[in-house]
């Protein structure tokens, strides 16, 4: 555990002095070279090593680039405390501060001995720099050598430079305390304005040490005293509870965290205090129930927030917190139902509590432990929610246009597409099919930009304006073209031309005109809707294609209402009553997709293939046949797939322009079959393929790379085949940051999967913080984003380096996604977690 989070320098700085600022300026211009200082900065020095040692690699021997890179690299290991890759460095090439940087390695390699003597030498010598004596005091300080590290420390003290000043006070507030435990004394008290940070430190030290008598003998020093401040206090109480706990004295250290809840009024160690009681609880020491106050805690909150005249915001976290605990403990004992009234009850009472993420997850895993699946689903929807995901559903009264231009091209595609399907003009159909297909594009949405591409040569090939003709009402003629250029006065035009008395000799051209309109308005008017269409059904001597029209309106309105099942029997009979009509293969094609959205594949599947049997030359027959590989996909059985496998064969055969997406389709669906090979030897197939766009080419290229770390599973040459193609892929130098990002995370997956990592974290790192980037700006990039960054903070919390894995959270924190809000509360679980108090 830390408790404060640390301040230090990054102290390659100080090497620089003595180097020459020509030399750092020259290398300040390579974007390798600032993104190692960046990765030591952001606390994650392992990538800082690795990226400072490749430009090193690639520097003239001699050279003073060299020297300098060398240096950045022992000082990343140094930091990442691997004293034995610094040592390599050190002893092949040249570097500043080389007598530091070597008895820092040896120090971290063991040797204690030898960095002593070699660091004694120098301070004898009168050569050695302030850090070289502050090396040498912590090691003498190790060895229990106190009076030599408060000898070596005395110069520092006394020094003019401040940084150096405050981290010698620190070995000498140590030393203090050190001293005071061997004189038998006990430990001082603080005074008012004294930090407790050191001795917080040292507590630490002890307690990873095992050497809890003394551990515990500062801690309690704390609590006794007034100095320190709040923070400090409490922290001390939830170690002292720690170390309890390490001498196996459940009890004891049940009570000291029991003490420490019930008289705190508000905290910011509530969080791990609750968690160190819950692992006393469920500690080997004879099954230990919740203490006594746990229902009084769930009921009214502790004793000072009962005590108080007003109720009190923190009450509420505190009894959310209390309610998590005996739940937990319900769960241990095999009290699941019980457990789980307990934690429903939490979801309701205490919303937006900061253990909320954790309440969920123990509901989770408990209703799936139950085989409890509907409620499994249904907290799964509340997570994603709660905590943003990828699938969430988008709210339908935002624009197209308006979401187009922040940037959600995911949103703008869908509502573009509801825009076509309710166009009864080819004008209009034909803008939004461009314009859903332009969002497709930006999303990186592939298959389905192709899907738009091929409805909008046909919308394009069959448009003709309206008549102009002298016969025709020129004032209808001209609201009409209105409404199919999609002017904002359409509207209007045509409700005046309604309302004339009496009624205009071809009136229901705009009713049903106006009915068109008024679904696509956002928000629809469906009100004004149904007045027309109900006006159309009863307009005398209406023709059998204005009947037509009419429910072919019916049928996209009932589809923007979500009614349907309405849908597919209107639908259903108008196919039976025209049968042969122009329309019949629109209308069956609307059909199922209704059927599809409502998830009977089986249904879906027939009108699709009806569509492509009993229509072959309509512009739908291709769309047709391979959404019918979808449906028959979707049916989850072996026959299903092998349709879906020959239906895309076919549209292949086509040379449309969904040839391409159907191939990767296929290939995707082998995949999922287990027949990865097969698989890989279609999308070779696909790459082989001339006048590729780029962005399928890289979608292309990311599918195969997944293809191939499946095949790694078995075979680790497939592995580093996956491996290779990534890093050729990314070193493109036209990539945008969605291709980086998504190639970066999936280089990340393959790396860590062949046990490399420290590459892997670099890939995850450089996602985040890609040289030159300023943050996500669509759904898109920010999807890859989230993916590298949360993956990195496993990657790191799997080292234990908790204080990079908080920041990185940080990181993301400060992006304006829809994870934004989960980084944030990851980020400061971490530190509350691992005390990692900034002291503010």
């Amino acid at each position: 555990m830390r408790f404060i989070r640390s301040t230090r320098c990054p102290l390659f700085l100080l090497t620089l002095a003595g180097m020459g600022a020509a030399f750092a300026a020259e290398l300040q211009d390579k974007p390798d070279y600032r993104a190692a200082q960046q990765a030591l900065q952001d606390g994650l020095p392992t990538i800082a090593a690795i990226k400072a040692g490749r430009l090193m690699d690639e520097t003239p021997v001699q050279s003073m680039e060299r020297q300098t890179l060398a240096t950045l690299v022992v000082e990343s290991w140094i930091r990442a405390k691997d004293g034995v890759a610094a040592m390599k460095v050190i002893k092949k090439e040249k570097i500043a501060n080389e007598s530091y940087w070597h008895a820092q390695a040896l120090f971290l390699m063991g040797d204690l001995e030898a960095a002593e003597k070699l660091l004694t030498q120098r301070v004898n010598e009168d050569t050695a720099p302030s850090l070289e004596r502050l090396l040498l005091a912590k090691i003498s300080l190790k060895n229990g050598n106190t009076a030599q590290a408060r000898a070596v420390i005395l110069p520092i003290l006394k020094s003019a430079d401040t940084a150096m000043v405050g981290r010698a006070q620190q070995i000498s507030d140590e030393l203090d305390a050190l001293d005071g435990k061997a004189a038998g004394s006990g430990p001082k008290e603080l005074t008012q304005s004294q930090e407790a940070t050191p001795l917080l430190l040292q507590a630490e030290r002890l307690i990873l040490l095992d050497q809890q008598k003394e551990a515990q003998d500062i801690l309690r020093s704390i609590l006794a005293s007034k100095g320190g401040g709040e923070r400090a206090h409490h922290a001390a109480a939830v170690l002292l509870a720690d170390s309890l706990l390490h001498e196996r004295t459940a009890t004891k250290a049940t009570e000291v965290l029991v003490q420490f809840l019930d008289n705190t009024l508000e905290s910011e160690a509530w969080s791990p205090a609750f968690n160190l009681l819950a692992r006393c609880l469920e500690s080997s020491e004879a099954g230990l129930p919740p203490p006594d106050a746990t229902v009084r805690w769930i009921s009214e909150g502790n004793t000072v927030q009962k005590a108080a005249l007003t109720p009190l915001a923190s009450t509420s976290t505190f009894q959310g917190h209390a309610m998590l605990l005996l739940s937990r403990w319900l769960v241990s004992q095999v009290r699941q139902l019980e457990a789980l009234g307990m934690l429903e009850a939490g979801f309701q009472l205490h919303e937006g509590h900061p253990q909320s993420d954790e309440t969920m997850r123990l509901a989770l895993e408990t209703y799936s432990a139950l085989k409890l699946d509907a409620r499994v689903s249904a907290l799964t929807d509340q997570w994603r929610k709660r905590f943003g995901s990828n699938g969430s559903s988008m709210v339908e009264s935002v624009s197209a246009g308006t979401a187009f231009k922040r940037g959600d091209y995911q949103q703008a595609c869908e509502l573009f597409q509801t825009a076509a399907n309710l166009a009864s003009t080819l004008a209009e159909r034909r803008s939004a099919l461009y314009n859903a297909g332009a969002s497709a594009l930006r999303g990186g949405e592939m298959a389905l930009y192709q899907s738009l591409l091929g409805q909008l040569q046909v919308a394009s090939a069959e448009s003709t304006l309206p008549s102009q003709d002298g016969s025709i009402d020129l004032d209808l003629d001209s609201a009409l073209e209105l409404a199919a250029k999609g002017r904002p006065e359409a509207e209007a035009e045509l409700k005046r031309i309604t309302e004339k008395q009496p009624p205009h000799p071809r009136a229901i051209e705009a009713w049903l005109a106006l009915a068109e309109l008024s679904i696509l308005r956002v928000p629809a008017d469906f009100a004004l809707a149904e007045k027309a269409f109900k006006t159309a059904q009863e307009w005398p001597n209406i023709s059998e294609a204005q009947l037509q029209r009419a429910i072919t309106t019916r049928l996209w309105q009932l589809d923007r209402q979500g009614q349907l099942k309405s849908l597919t029997e209107v639908g259903a009979e108008f196919l039976t009553r025209w049968p042969t009509s122009v329309q019949a293969a629109l209308v069956r094609m609307k059909v199922a997709d209704a059927f599809f959205r409502l998830e009977n594949f089986a249904s879906a599947r027939t009108e699709f293939e009806l569509v492509a049997k009993n229509h072959p030359a309509s512009s739908y027959a291709d769309t047709a046949l391979y959404f019918a590989g979808m449906s028959a996909l979707s049916m989850m059985s072996d026959e299903g797939r092998n349709a879906a496998i020959m239906l895309w064969q076919e549209v292949a055969e086509k040379k449309g322009p969904l040839s391409i997406p159907a191939r990767q389709q296929q290939a995707l669906a082998k995949r999922r079959a287990g027949q990865e090979a097969d698989a890989l030897k279609l999308m070779d197939t696909l790459l082989a393929e001339k006048n590729l766009s780029e962005e399928l080419q890289r979608s292309l290229v990311c599918e195969k790379a997944e293809i191939l770390m499946l095949l790694g599973k078995e075979d680790v040459l497939q592995l580093t085949a996956a491996i290779n193609l990534l890093q050729t892929a990314l070193r493109e130098d036209d990539l945008s940051y969605k291709w980086r990002a998504r190639i970066g995370y999936t280089l990340a997956v393959a790396l860590n999967s062949s046990g490399r990592g420290l590459e892997a974290l670099e890939a995850c790192y450089d996602v985040v913080k890609s040289t030159g980037f300023t943050g996500p700006t669509d759904p898109s990039e920010f999807r890859w984003f989230y993916r590298a960054g949360f993956f990195g903070i496993e990657l790191i919390e799997t080292q234990k380096q908790w204080e990079a894995a908080a920041r990185l959270a940080e990181t993301l924190a400060q992006s304006k996604g829809d994870r934004a809000t989960e980084a944030k509360e990851r980020a400061t679980k971490i530190r509350l977690e691992h005390f990692l108090w900034d002291g503010k």
